[in-house]
């Protein structure tokens, strides 16, 4: 049999890689999530053997000051961000930093250019790319919680606390969402799980205390 020549190779290469991370879902006016073509990756932020492969995108899309928004590389965060979740769907640091980016928008705080997808779409995207990747989730959870989307939220803090059961980051931020909602009960049960790590950050619990809903005895 005949060698394919590497550029078809290449090509084809690209196709499944593409069909690995497709765009999925609907933003949240009801319109079908759309996006750039596959072209670096698609890796999985939570696979050990695929991380060697991301440094080379964190170092020229995603340095500490697009993560922190202070300068873009790309002339722009949205193109930083896009490439980013391009290459990597599920990369945790570069979905929380959009999500910031887009609070920042939403809030006057930045007059500049739009994420090149709706932001939920980029979720979705990673959530269908890595199911079982619980920190995205909740992620997303936050997001949505940060948009409004107070049901949404609550059904992707679920799924991602019954896939993480034991991880304080999630717990905490579950935690804080519902006291935000005025979930209490709930909120002190998941509570009582976070501070089983001794490490846990106290901002949590000053906030049950303030509200008179936890002790130091608890």
């Amino acid at each position: 049999m005949k060698k394919l020549p590497a550029l078809i190779l290449l090509l084809f290469s690209a196709y499944l890689n593409a069909a690995q991370a497709p765009w999925v879902g609907a933003d949240l006016k009801g319109f079908s999530c759309t996006g750039g073509t596959q072209g670096y990756g698609p890796y999985d932020y939570t696979k050990t053997n695929e991380r060697e492969k991301i440094p080379i995108v964190e170092q020229y899309h995603f340095p500490k000051n697009t993560e922190y928004l202070i300068k873009p590389v790309q002339g722009n965060f949205a193109g930083d961000f896009d490439y980013t979740l391009r290459a990597v769907p599920n990369h945790h640091r570069a979905l929380l930093s959009l999500t910031r980016y887009q609070i920042q928008l939403n809030t006057k705080l930045k007059n500049t250019q739009k994420p090149f997808s709706p932001v939920e779409c980029y979720f979705q995207r990673a959530i269908n790319f890595s199911p079982r990747d619980a920190t995205t989730r909740a992620l997303y959870a936050y997001y949505l919680h940060k948009v409004g989307q107070n049901e949404q939220a609550m059904k992707f803090y679920d799924q991602a606390a019954s896939m993480s059961p034991d991880s304080t980051k999630i717990l905490y931020s579950f935690s804080l969402f519902l006291l935000d909602i005025k979930k209490y009960d709930k909120a002190v049960e998941i509570a009582h799980k976070v501070y089983k790590d001794k490490k846990a950050p106290d901002a949590l619990k000053n906030k049950l205390i303030k509200l008179k809903l936890w002790n130091n005895n608890n």
